[in-house]
Order: C-alpha cells, then sequence, then structure tokens
C-alpha cells in the first residue's frame, strides 16, 4: 500500500533537523527549512509502509510532529500563510526569550535580537500557522500571528519629506495625514495601497509601515467608578490591581492600564471596557527612539553595569553622578529593559523621547 509522510509541524525540533535531513536525503537545506516551516507540508509521497514508518520514528525522534496518511485517506495541505511578531508582558526575560527564539530560528541571539528591535518586532514571515503554534509552546513571550494580505497597516511620513511626496500619498489614500511630533500618520491602509506607497516611497527613507495587526500601543485609564463593582472586579481580576489601592488609584488618573500590549489584544480589551463603561483610550507612540534619565543615583557601581551593557562607555555616568541623561538614543525594548532593572536599585530612572 502507498503511503504518504506529512510534517504536521515543526513541533520540538530546532532547524539543525533540517540540516540532518538534508544530508540524509541529499535535498537542499533551504528546502528542507521551508517544509518545517509551512508545515503541513508532504515529506514522502507513494513509499510503502516499512519506509514510512522508519521515516516517522526518525522524524518524531528529531522532535517534528509527523503522520502516515494512505491512499484512501484525504490529505489537506492548505495553509495560511503568516507573519509572526513577538511581544514580552515582562521586559526582564528579554535574554531568556532571545536565547529562546535562537534556538528555534535557528541563528545568532544578536541576529534574533536585530528582528526584536523592529517595530513592530516580526521574527518570521510567511510561514504557517501550526509554526506558529509550534513557537507559542516554546518561548515565555506573547507571539502574534496574521496573514499581512489580509492586515491593515499605518503609514508614517517622515518630517523631512517633501510636501509634494506628503500630498502624493494622500491623494493615493483618498485621505489626510495628521501629524504627530514625530511623523505624519494615516491609518487603516490596505495591504495592496501599502505595498505600492512602500515601493514608490522606500528607497529615500520617506516612509516607514507598520502592520496595525503586530503594533504595540498603550491603554490608559482615564476614569472609574471606585463604587461600581463591575469597574472594581475588572480592575481586580483583569488588571491585577489590589482592591485596598483603587481610591488612591482614581484620585491619581490617568494612569497607564497596559503598555507595550499588541494592538489587536489592545482593542478587544477597550471593548470590554466601554462594555461595562469603564473609561479607557488607546494611545500609540510612534517615536522609536528613546532616551533614559536616571536621578537620585546612590550605587554608581550598579547603574554603569546596567547602563553598560547597551549604552557605550563614553557615554555613561561619570564618577559621582547622581543626575544623568543619555546621549545614546535606544530603540524602545531595550529602553524598557534597561528601565526593568535601574528600578530595582536605588535611583529614580525614567524613559524620555
Amino acid at each position: 500500500m502507498e503511503n504518504t509522510v506529512i510534517i504536521n509541524s515543526i513541533g520540538n525540533a530546532t532547524p539543525g533537523a533540517s540540516k540532518v535531513l538534508s544530508d540524509a536525503l541529499k535535498i537542499p537545506q533551504d528546502y528542507i527549512l521551508k517544509l518545517l516551516y509551512n508545515a503541513p507540508s508532504v515529506l514522502f509521497q507513494k513509499v510503502d509502509e516499512d519506509t514510512a514508518q522508519k521515516a516517522e520514528d526518525t522524524l518524531t525522534k528529531l522532535g517534528l510532529d509527523v503522520s502516515i496518511c494512505t491512499a484512501e485517506d484525504e490529505i489537506d495541505l492548505k495553509t495560511e500563510l503568516i507573519d509572526i511578531s513577538v511581544s514580552l508582558n515582562n521586559v526582564l526575560l528579554l535574554p531568556k526569550v532571545t536565547e529562546q527564539l535562537s534556538e528555534f530560528l535557528g541563528c545568532k541571539q544578536s541576529e534574533v535580537l536585530t528582528l526584536m528591535l523592529n517595530e513592530p518586532s516580526i521574527v518570521l514571515g510567511n510561514v504557517s500557522v501550526a509554526t506558529a503554534k509550534a513557537l507559542q509552546k516554546r518561548t515565555d513571550a506573547n507571539v502574534h500571528f496574521s496573514n499581512p494580505r489580509k492586515d491593515v497597516y499605518t503609514i508614517l511620513i517622515s518630517k523631512e519629506a517633501e510636501n509634494t511626496q506628503l500630498r502624493s500619498i494622500e491623494k493615493v489614500l483618498k485621505t489626510r495625514a495628521y501629524e504627530t511630533a514625530d511623523a505624519y500618520v494615516i491609518e487603516d491602509i490596505s495591504y495592496d495601497n501599502s505595498q505600492l506607497l512602500w515601493r514608490q516611497y522606500q528607497s529615500n527613507k520617506a516612509i516607514k509601515l507598520i502592520n496595525q495587526s503586530h503594533q504595540l500601543v498603550t491603554v490608559m485609564l482615564q476614569d472609574f467608578d471606585v463604587t461600581n463593582e463591575a469597574h472594581a472586579n475588572f480592575l481586580v481580576e483583569k488588571v491585577g490591581m489590589p482592591r485596598e489601592i483603587l481610591e488612591d488609584v482614581h484620585v491619581a488618573l490617568p494612569i497607564v492600564l497596559f503598555e507595550s500590549l499588541n494592538r489587536k489584544d489592545a482593542e478587544a480589551l477597550l471593548a470590554d471596557c466601554a462594555s461595562i463603561e469603564l473609561t479607557t483610550t488607546l494611545e500609540k507612540d510612534f517615536n522609536f527612539k528613546k532616551k533614559l534619565q536616571v536621578s537620585a543615583i546612590e550605587d554608581f557601581e550598579k547603574v554603569t553595569k546596567i547602563l553598560g551593557q547597551f549604552i557605550v562607555e563614553k557615554n555613561l555616568p561619570k564618577a559621582k553622578t547622581t543626575n544623568w541623561t543619555s546621549k545614546d538614543e535606544v530603540p524602545p525594548l531595550i529602553a524598557r529593559y534597561l528601565l526593568a532593572q535601574l528600578e530595582q536599585v536605588t535611583c529614580n530612572p525614567e524613559i524620555i523621547n
């Protein structure tokens, strides 16, 4: 009986499995990697049962999720190709997540970090949903995935772009851009239009495209009723606020409810808040270069050691300095990572634009 060996998912395998298969089957490694990341995919067709079983045993030992189908089985290999991004609830997990992604992607940790520092941090493109689900099980990061052709985009038009370029883009999109401190912005652009504009303007760096399904945003709590049980339960159970501090929180409004939250998740959260008349807003930050400011430095050695991970030595605080502002600009993820560490030592750190 003829059998087909299907790779259902990369499972627990590493990209190193592709080299093993490439050497064994005399097939280019790039092709094997494509089979793994675009699973479900066919590895063998029309092989006898014994060969199929041996293949399944070998592939399973490599960590792959595989199955054997006979001629009578219906085989559905249709899969939607998606992009995958990651985000962190606990930014202190950055080194661990970088290591996990390095193992999954089969590249250096420095290369993974470069991918993660992009806004948004898309780490894999044109792969299958099965790959995204496998990654979810193997990383401490939040994994987000979507079909880029079905997504909508934000276009950031540089303040340095010529006025004629801005007007030309507005004409194509039949809408007006709104202005922020960092760029002119147009949201909810279709995939086709985003690609058209990218091809036309990316060469002179006049524009930046952001896939809104992978965009990170901040959710602000603007107002709530301390006596409203639905409001109190939401803040206690969904957000994790101690009930005894709700009155103090109300006095301090507005406050950040969640930061660096995936936009799709944030919009769902805002809808939940609106359903109980809890007042929240969504804020988008288009400044992707941050600086750090540290005051009241007491433990100089620890502060400089933390900053020295990503700030060049000549720009670190000098001896006996108690207040310091960085000359170096760093990506938001690095700024958050350094801030979280600085908050654990005796000083007052903050991120500034």
